[in-house]
């Protein structure tokens, strides 16, 4: 039973990975419509980190519930990303790139006090241009991870329109 890889999460079935997905795209344009209204806006830096949240928690999710090697226990995302790379034949520096946003995504998740204070260090030095860069490339990794299970036609993929999933109820 695959309980979390609905499109329509409407009934007893859900997507987890696709609400975190439209909340993220919800929130950025929400931000962007804000920022294009006004030089300074309402909790401008909370709303930048809740966006990487977002953005990470929806491919955190997707990548393990497509796990391509499922196994006792769900490994990280980066090695699912780097499992996809290898076995696809995508860029390698796709890797490297995936861990800045993993890393990015896990400071601000993980926010709290260090005994050196780098945590708090790492999450004020998210800016508008950073939270850009890590939302285009999560929304990067849902279009490369849909576009390899959209090559499977057993896949129901043809109503999944990630351009304006957050238009849908």
């Amino acid at each position: 039973m695959h309980r979390y890889y609905f499109i329509d999460s409407s009934g007893e079935d859900t997507n987890l990975q696709l609400y975190s997905l439209k909340q993220a795209k919800i929130h950025w344009a929400d931000l962007q419509r804000d920022l294009s209204d006004a030089d300074q806006v309402e909790h401008f830096h909370e709303r930048c980190i809740f966006i990487i949240c977002t953005i990470g928690l929806s491919v955190s999710q997707l990548l393990g519930q497509n796990n391509p090697s499922p196994d006792e226990r769900v490994p990280s995302p980066r090695k699912i990303f780097a499992s996809l790379v290898d076995r696809h034949a995508l860029d390698p520096e796709l890797k490297l790139k995936f861990k800045e946003f993993i890393d990015t995504y896990d400071q601000c998740r993980h926010f709290g006090l260090t005994n050196d204070g780098s945590r708090h260090w790492q999450v004020s030095q998210v800016t508008l241009d950073k939270t850009r860069e890590l939302y285009e490339f999560g929304l990067m990794v849902w279009d490369t991870v849909i576009g390899i299970f959209r090559r499977d036609p057993q896949n129901e993929l043809d109503d999944l329109d990630l351009a304006t999933v957050q238009d849908e109820p």
